[in-house]
C-alpha cells in the first residue's frame, strides 16, 4: 500500500461518514469541501492533489461514492434494527 492510499484511507476513515439524515442526501458544496479538506489535510502531508488523483482518481467522485456506499449500509442497518 503507497504512502497516498494510507493517507487517504486513514482521512476517510476519520471525515467522510454516512449522511446524518439520509433523507437529505449532502448537496454538492458539502462533498466539494470535504475534497478541499482531504486536499488541505494532504498537503499538510507533504502530498499533492495531483498523488491523490494518481492514486484515487477524482476526488470529488470518490467522495461521492463513499459517501453514497455508508448511506446505503447505514439505511440496511437501521432497516435491520427496526428503525
Amino acid at each position: 500500500m503507497t504512502a497516498v492510499r494510507e493517507f487517504v484511507d486513514f482521512w476517510f476513515t476519520n471525515s467522510v461518514h454516512p449522511d446524518e439524515q439520509l433523507s437529505a442526501r449532502r448537496r454538492r458544496e458539502g462533498v466539494q469541501g470535504l475534497a478541499d479538506r482531504l486536499v488541505i489535510a494532504a498537503n499538510g502531508q507533504g502530498l499533492t492533489q495531483e498523488q491523490i488523483e494518481a492514486e484515487i482518481g477524482d476526488i470529488y467522485a470518490y467522495i461521492r461514492v463513499s459517501i453514497h456506499s455508508q448511506n446505503v449500509i447505514e439505511t440496511a442497518r437501521l432497516k435491520l434494527d427496526g428503525q
